[in-house]
């Protein structure tokens, strides 16, 4: 008896929350997952986004967060259950978009590659679930333009850039229409307002302006990547296991190259699928943002439509032999990532903190987690600061705000990530560390803290000052593996 379609696409679903889950508890994030749940957490205190602290993207997700943490109490697992549900919706939408240009077996390939490919690498930023939602508006049309419209408002509440990229996808799909595009872009822009309108109205336009696009354009520099051509990487041509090793490695580093080629050809595609293309131009202008792993995922989504469908009806050979080939390649590249996670998985320990819900890490860090937050407990009462120093402060990659949701304590600043090395951004975090002085900073001494990159964020700014208020005002207690836990003098 055949599947129905419901059926199949439940189904699908199901398999695709399978793929991401896989590995829902394998790794503690530093930074991206520090800040979003930081963020959270402030919510939960009754502070505002964009005014009572920093906050780059969209209200959606430190809101739904805070509700959750309301709900079942603070935890790292509740995020990853979402983004698995997004992964999965992910996978789903790429199949059906797909069965519209192809023989439903290729669907499948096209859902398998997307499937494996949103899953890893796993980020609590925000953007899979404003893809999803602009995946879900294009879906919707060309008949439902209303849904679509408040699909891309839903996306604009998580992520203006993504749904910026989603609007512009729709007005592609419903064409020259002019009461067709005023009433999606009536529903699209009016409930855009609406999540804003709040925001707007407590800290005006322009403060809102520079917290969500101000400041992202004039750091730009500060965060972009150059794109990867030249692979300086070993590749050994003897013995089968380091041979597909480095093959994978080689993969891994032109994946943007990849997908730039992957999107040029689907430029064959333009008459059919205009929407699509123009949603994966909003995708090359997220990787080139940052040419790195995370960023990748975007375009990959759409390309997993694109060239399977192009492979399929492209009237060209030669085209159609080389969209299959980028396409085998990225979906090579997915499914060896998932088999690797799940067969060669890092030696990992769970963290005991009761935040993190049997999240681990590895366990060397896992160790060293529980100390410090059990250090924090002793030392700071509930409702006291403390304070996550970077390795050293006049060159900052990464932050570390993870800490202040495992040990449940607020942080003596008000930013909990930026760029935080020139002279006055140490004196301003200076001046509040003394005002709050708090009974346990920790410096968080991974070479990741100050990890070379070849941008602006990777120049020693040449400035110590919060290095030097903390050698004078406080002293190393104890040393845990990558955080040293200072008290004051």
């Amino acid at each position: 008896m055949p599947l129905t379609r419901r059926t199949l696409w439940l189904l699908l679903f199901a398999g695709g929350a399978l793929v991401s889950a896989l590995t829902i508890r394998q790794g503690i994030d530093p930074f991206d997952e520090g800040l979003v749940l930081s963020a959270a957490r402030r919510v939960t205190e009754g502070q505002v986004p964009y005014a009572d602290f920093t906050w780059a993207y969209g209200p959606a997700q430190p809101y739904l967060l805070a509700g959750l943490f309301k709900v079942f109490g603070l935890s790292l697992l509740q995020w990853r259950v979402l983004r698995v549900l997004a992964d999965a919706g992910i996978a789903l939408l790429v199949y059906v978009l797909l069965c519209r240009f192809a023989p439903q077996r290729v669907a499948l390939l096209g859902w398998l590659a997307a499937a494996c490919a949103i899953a890893q690498p796993r980020s609590a930023n925000p953007f899979p679930y404003a893809l999803f939602f602009a995946l879900l508006a294009v879906t919707m049309l060309p008949r439902r333009i209303v849904l679509a419209g408040v699909f891309t408002a839903v996306a604009a509440a998580f992520r203006l850039d993504f749904a910026l990229y989603g609007a512009a996808a729709c007005a592609f799909a419903i064409g020259w229409r002019p009461r067709e595009l005023g009433r999606y872009a009536g529903v699209a822009l009016g409930l855009s307002v609406v999540a804003y309108l709040p925001f707007l109205i407590d800290i005006g336009p322009s403060r809102l302006y520079d917290a969500l696009i101000g400041t992202s354009l004039h750091d730009r520099n500060y965060w972009t990547l150059s794109f990867p051509l030249s692979y300086d990487g070993r590749f050994r041509l003897w013995g089968p296991g380091a041979l597909l090793h480095d093959l994978k490695d080689v993969i891994d580093f032109y994946q943007p190259l990849l997908l730039a080629i992957g999107l040029g050809l689907s430029a064959f595609m333009l008459r059919t699928v205009p929407a699509l293309i123009v949603l994966a131009l909003g995708g090359l202008s997220y990787l080139l943002s940052r040419t790195d792993e995370f960023h990748t995922q975007p375009l990959f989504v759409v390309l997993a439509v694109l060239l399977p469908a192009l492979a399929v009806a492209a009237r060209h050979r030669v085209v159609a032999i080389a969209a299959a080939a980028v396409f085998a390649l990225m979906l090579v590249h997915g499914v060896a990532n998932r088999a690797v996670a799940l067969f060669r998985p890092p030696a990992m320990a769970a963290v005991h903190a009761g935040p993190a819900d049997g999240v681990e890490a590895p366990p060397a860090e896992a160790r060293a987690i529980d100390r410090v937050v059990a250090d924090i407990h002793a030392r700071v009462p509930p409702g006291d600061p403390i304070y996550v120093a970077p390795r050293r402060s006049d060159l900052v990659t990464y932050s570390n705000s993870i800490l202040y949701v495992l040990a449940d304590r607020d942080n003596a600043a008000r930013q909990d990530f930026g760029l935080l090395t020139s002279a006055r951004e140490q004196q301003d975090i200076v001046g509040q560390l003394r005002a709050a002085r708090p009974r346990v900073v920790v410096r968080w001494t991974d070479p990741l803290s100050s990890k070379d990159e070849p941008n602006l964020r990777g120049r020693p700014s040449g400035s110590h000052v919060l290095d030097q208020y903390l050698a004078g005002d406080y002293r190393l207690e104890e040393r845990l593996y990558h955080y040293d836990v200072l008290v004051p003098r």
